[in-house]
């Protein structure tokens, strides 16, 4: 198996794609079904297309050309090559500097290094995950080798050594310990929503995971309380002035690593929350590496949004929204710890949240939505696609058949309850790929697991109904959207992000037109927004709107711009055209 060609093809389709999604000064020549560049000096670069998406999921065989013009004698490039050219003749499109421009491809470059040593690490893993009939919750998460399909660089982590990419990166099968140290309550900051009765959480975990020794119980009684510190973080806060300083006051104690060996924690898909297979919680740490557009730092903002999601969905109307759609869940984030400076003000880098986590013993067959849409990446069929054959042969019924029933479930089980989240109670979930989790049962969808509450936003409907219950819910934290505003960002992860690309991946592997799917889901759209709905105003812009919003991932990436501590959300945000309204003309 040749890995550099494997990284290489899929490195071209994301960044391609990221590129075509928000880059139109382009044109697709039928004769010989390529993308076609004019450049702004001389010459065009042309880029053959295996496969055209309505949805902008373009396939490419991964072989670029430069012409002088049409009729001139076509000279190869390979991926790099190519990029640089395109890199210069957008550069002085986007006006950006030469050092954003060295620092985009220094992460192009790690990117597809990433991809291939994962690949060449992880070959016999994914030859099995790819035929297994039953696949567990860790190995999905750990196998999302290619990352996300609209972005240049999906697989760089800027700050990571090679060491590092392989023992804490979730695709190179990474594993570790938890590191801990012993903190005075005075420099702690824990907080819990109102519903979550194990605000001890942290001494949980550490007995669990080191002995219940008269040192621990000395430390307790002097107010010192167990901190959990994922072990690659551990390096960056131990060279921070202030913790250096806590330590010298003693106190911080650094107690190490935890004793059992057993208890190994993997890193997730989004490598900064962490699983072990024994424990009721997974951790989410701030980490302070760069990833896809972003420092993967929480901030104080987003994890209080965290327990505003368990305290909404604890009230009686939130009861009633997860009664009406018994196969939904949400796996709740109720709790964050972290350390705070001498103005008793939070440290991003050392917050952890916590999450429950209900994969301890029953983790078969609950698999991460990005996993089960990516391109296979031995090459071959997805693992939708392994499913929906699988189903073929046990029913007889064609390949056709079963990946329109896959995907009216899947739409009915996760779909459907987060579209009715927003139009009936005004609540905001941002369903992406990555945060979705499907249960599957004789090969189709089961039910659906939401995930990341920490992004979640309220519409006016949903402040009037919840806010007088929910006392974190309050304007300041910024999480009251507006209409154009909420409906643009919710519609982009549920829609364009998560349901467009898994309409890509069914339609491919199972032969069938993308059109067909797509007019199944404007379907049901009509048919949720006729059955009464109390906001309709996101089925309205999904259905009546010849244009939507997406997230520029490409131009945000090659002007380094960190998406979290953006003033305007909507600012890398960018139109193009909407399938589901062009399907209909």
């Amino acid at each position: 198996m040749h890995t550099k060609h494997l990284s290489l093809k899929h490195s071209a389709n994301c960044f391609l794609n990221s590129l075509f999604r928000e880059f139109n000064d382009f044109f697709y020549d039928t004769e010989s079904s390529s993308f076609v560049i004019n450049l702004k000096d001389e010459g065009m670069l042309v880029i053959p297309v295996e496969y055209v998406s309505l949805v902008g999921r373009h396939s490419y065989p991964g072989h670029f050309y430069y012409r002088k013009n049409k009729d001139s004698e076509a000279c190869e490039l390979n991926f790099t090559e190519a990029v640089v050219v395109l890199l210069d003749h957008l550069s002085s499109i986007y006006k950006t500097s030469p050092e954003q421009v060295s620092i985009f491809l220094d992460r192009i470059t790690g990117s597809v290094h990433n991809i291939e040593a994962a690949i060449a690490l992880r070959e016999t893993d994914l030859i099995a995950l790819y035929k297994n009939a039953t696949i567990d919750f860790k190995d999905a998460e750990q196998a999302l080798i290619v990352g996300h399909t609209f972005h240049p660089h999906p697989k760089n982590r800027d700050e990571f050594s090679e060491e590092d990419y392989k023992k804490y990166s979730p695709e190179a099968a990474g594993d570790f310990n938890l590191h801990w140290f012993m903190v005075h309550s005075e420099i702690t900051h824990k907080m819990a929503s109102k519903s979550f009765d194990h605000t001890e959480w942290n001494k949980e975990i550490f007995l669990k995971e080191n002995s219940d020794s008269e040192a621990f119980k000395e430390f307790t009684t002097e107010g010192f309380i167990p901190f959990p510190v994922h072990p690659w973080q551990k390096n960056i806060l131990l060279k921070m002035p202030l913790i250096k300083e806590y330590m010298a006051e003693g106190l911080i104690v650094d107690l190490g690593a935890s004793e059992y060996v057993e208890e190994k924690w993997y890193p997730t898909s989004s490598l900064r929350t962490i699983y072990n297979e024994t424990s009721p919680y997974m951790l989410k740490f701030s980490l302070s590496v760069r990833l896809t557009n972003s420092l993967r730092h929480m901030l104080p903002v987003e994890v209080v949004r965290g327990l505003q999601v368990v305290d909404v969905f604890s009230t009686p109307n939130g009861q009633t929204f997860l009664k009406s759609y018994p196969d939904f869940n949400v796996l709740f984030e109720p709790a964050f710890m972290a350390l705070i400076d001498r103005d008793k003000k939070i440290i991003n880098e050392t917050i952890i949240s916590l999450r429950l986590n209900p994969f301890i013993n029953h983790s078969s067959q609950k698999l991460v939505l990005a996993t089960l849409t990516q391109d296979n990446p031995l090459e071959g069929m997805s693992l939708i696609g392994g499913q929906i054959q699988r189903a073929s042969e046990r029913n007889s019924k064609s390949m056709e058949v079963n990946a329109k029933t896959w995907f009216a479930k899947f739409l009915e089980v996760a779909v459907k309850p987060l579209m009715m989240a927003q139009a009936n109670y005004g609540i905001l979930l941002g369903a992406h790929q990555q945060n979705l989790i499907l249960e599957i049962k004789d090969n189709m969808p089961k039910a659906s697991y939401f995930r990341d509450c920490h992004g979640t936003g309220y519409s006016k409907i949903g402040f009037e109904l919840f806010s007088k219950e929910v006392k974190l819910m309050t304007i300041e934290n910024g999480n009251i959207l507006d209409e154009t505003n909420g409906n643009a960002l919710f519609a982009y992860y549920l829609v364009i992000n998560t349901v467009f690309n898994t309409i890509s991946t069914i339609a491919k592997d199972a032969g069938i037109a993308e059109e067909q799917l797509m007019a199944m889901f404007r379907e049901e759209l009509f048919n949720w927004r006729a059955s009464g709905v109390k906001d309709s105003s996101c089925f309205d812009y999904l259905l009546d709107n010849p244009k939507l919003l997406q997230k520029g991932n490409f131009l945000c990436s090659f002007v380094n711009m960190n998406e979290n501590t953006t003033d305007n959300p909507l600012g890398i945000y960018n139109a193009f055209p909407n399938p589901i309204y062009e399907i209909n003309l």
